[in-house]
Order: C-alpha cells, then sequence, then structure tokens
C-alpha cells in the first residue's frame, strides 16, 4: 500500500485521498504507528499513591497503569489464562484480579493465586507474568508505549518541554475534562490543527486574537511547535478575548507530538488534545485543561467560562469544515493537493511521518 511523496515541500503533493476514506488504513495506522509510539493514557494524580490504578485503550489494545510502591507500571490489561481483563476503570487496591475466573496478580504483574488449577501438567506460575507495558511521565500527564524497543519519551517531546518552560506546565494542576465526536478521519483534524492558514477565514475571533503574521510553525523529528504571539490590547477595545497584559506570558504555544497529540498552551493553562480514531471516518477528540492556578468551581468561574465558551467556539468552526472536507475527500474529482510552502510545513511533516511509518 505504499504511496509516492515527495520530502521536498515546494514540489510535493499532499498524501491521497485514500488515506482518509479507505478502512483498511486505519487497522494499518493502528498497527504501524500506534502501537509503536508514546501515547497519553492518563493524570500522574490518578496514581499518586500505591494501589491506585487507572485503565486507558491505546488503538485494539487495552491496559492499566499502577502505582507499585515509589514504581509506576502498565501492564496489557489481559489475564493469561482466557484473556479476560485484570481491571475496570479506576480505583485503588493491592491485586489485579481477573473478573473472568478470578485469576490475582501483584502490582508487581506475578501471578499471586490461580483458582482450581491442580492436576494441569507443564503449568508454572512464575512464567505467567501479565505482560508489561512501557510507562514514562511529563509535568502531570502519563504516557504509555506498547512496543519494548521504543526510544524514550523525551526522543518524541523534543523541544516542547523547554519552549514551555515559561508557562510552569510540569506544575499544573488538572481542571477538567471534555471530549467531542466528529464525522472525519482522525488525519483530517490533525492536518486541521497542524496549520494556521485556516485561522483568518475560519476562524475570525481567533484572528482577532493572535498575530498571523507573526506566526510561524517548527517542525522537528518527531514533533513540531506552532507560535502565535498575542495581538496587543489597543486602549478602548473590549471584545477581545485574550488580555495579553494578563498573561504569564503573551504568546500561545501549539505543540504536537507524532501521532496524535497536541499541547495548547496560552493565558496560564495547558489544554490536551487527544485524537481518537473510531473508525476510519469517525473521530473523538479528548480535552483536557490543566492551570497553573486552577479555578475553585470551573462551572462559576466567570474567567475559567469564557476560556471554555472560546476553546468551544473555535471547536465547534473546526468541527464543521472538517467534516466538510471528509466529505469531499470521496469526490470523483479530488485525489491530491499541493501545499502552501509559507503556512503548511507542520501538514507536510506530519504527512513525512506517515509515509515513513506506513511504507
Amino acid at each position: 500500500m505504499p504511496f509516492p511523496f515527495d520530502p521536498n515541500i515546494a514540489r510535493a503533493s499532499t498524501i491521497p485521498a485514500r488515506l482518509y476514506v479507505d478502512p483498511v488504513y486505519l487497522e494499518l495506522e493502528r498497527e504501524r504507528i500506534f502501537a509503536h509510539t508514546w501515547q497519553l493514557v492518563g493524570r500522574l494524580d490518578q496514581v499518586r499513591e500505591s494501589g491506585m490504578f487507572f485503565t486507558a485503550e491505546i488503538g485494539s489494545d487495552s491496559i492499566v497503569v499502577l502505582r507499585d510502591g515509589d514504581t509506576l507500571r502498565g501492564f496489557h490489561n489481559v489475564c493469561l489464562h482466557r484473556a479476560g481483563p485484570v481491571a475496570h476503570g479506576c480505583g485503588k487496591r493491592q491485586t489485579l484480579q481477573c473478573k473472568y475466573h478470578g485469576w490475582t496478580y501483584t502490582l508487581a504483574g506475578e501471578l499471586l493465586h490461580a483458582p482450581e488449577m491442580e492436576g494441569v501438567e507443564r503449568f508454572t506460575p512464575q512464567d505467567m507474568r501479565l505482560r508489561s507495558v512501557s510507562i514514562s511521565t511529563w509535568g502531570p500527564l502519563v504516557f504509555a508505549n506498547l512496543d519494548g524497543n521504543a526510544p524514550p519519551l523525551g526522543d518524541m517531546l523534543e523541544d516542547i518541554p523547554r519552549r514551555v518552560e515559561p508557562f510552569a506546565c510540569e506544575s499544573m494542576r488538572y481542571v477538567m475534562r471534555k471530549e467531542y465526536e466528529l464525522a472525519c478521519n482522525w488525519k483530517v483534524y490533525v492536518d486541521n490543527y497542524l496549520e494556521g492558514y485556516h485561522i483568518p477565514v475560519v476562524h475570525p475571533a481567533l484572528h482577532k486574537e493572535i498575530d498571523y503574521d507573526a506566526y510561524r510553525v517548527e517542525p522537528y523529528r518527531y514533533s513540531s511547535i506552532q507560535h502565535a504571539p498575542l495581538r496587543p490590547l489597543p486602549a478602548g477595545v473590549t471584545d477581545r478575548r485574550y488580555d495579553p497584559a494578563a498573561a504569564d506570558v503573551p504568546e500561545a504555544v501549539y505543540g504536537w507530538v507524532f501521532p496524535n497529540l497536541m499541547l495548547n498552551v496560552y493565558m496560564g493553562q495547558m489544554q490536551t488534545n487527544v485524537v481518537v480514531p473510531v473508525a476510519h471516518d469517525r473521530t473523538v477528540v479528548v480535552f483536557e485543561w490543566y492551570a497553573s492556578r486552577p479555578p475553585a468551581d470551573p462551572a462559576t468561574d466567570p474567567a475559567w467560562a469564557r476560556l471554555v465558551e472560546f476553546s468551544d467556539e473555535i471547536q465547534d468552526e473546526d468541527v464543521e469544515i472538517c467534516e466538510a472536507v471528509q466529505r469531499n475527500l470521496r469526490s470523483r474529482v479530488y485525489d491530491r493537493g499541493r501545499y502552501s510552502v509559507k503556512r503548511e510545513q507542520g501538514v507536510h511533516h506530519f504527512h513525512s511521518l506517515l509515509h515513513e511509518f506506513l511504507t
């Protein structure tokens, strides 16, 4: 299933429409991309004490993340007897127990108790350990990787932690979560995120807030960073959503980590967006907010409500255009387009990584 790709953006065409509309590519992506990259799966506060755990999904794989004393561990959420789950949801306990036949494992993944297995030949409990998953953290975030040979998380985050250091993201605390479902392929949403080219047309209110002429994209090996300085607030203007004078750092930084993680950092908060493919033409985007100074009650805090309301407005505009693009990708007259050299370096970089991992 290879497709041609030119590393020179000035000559390159975009990836073929079939990658967005043919279901076969999603299975290929789950196996060749999602199973080998770091995925944001939860928060450090969910496993702050020994015995605390949470479950998560990476593609078709269910995992459980837990704290065992001072150690964070991750396992495939699969009992080695007959594939029952050893954990559900989140909670706190000192063992993991399969909800099918009661096989019990320690927090280190060792088989502790297998009921009524007497008389089974060549059965060695010591060999029946839960299969481990790599776990790593950055700030308040917990990541997992199904590939035991994957590079460290830092190699994927690259320059993002340093570039957002002035915002103190690593000490931010969790505030709230929202989910959005879109009728489009996950890559349509990522494409849209990775360029500011559409902002003047699709997001007129956001265009008022940022200095579009100074907007720039910096691609790295597995990530990219978009810089958007906030426009100064002219005297007498009262209809602006962001006041640069009220921000500790007068810009917005949008970090992206291949394949599906966005970190939006501005106005004293960090918003994580995880783009989850549900089907070849259905996507869920999970938004979680963190803040340096969290509101006592997000539902009633007026400043926080304005921030979330503006985020919802931008997201609604993105949903509308992404769903329209997905419909048109099925058109008989469209297959591949061209990139703006000035504005679409981030999209071209994403497509280069898709080509690398898929072919």
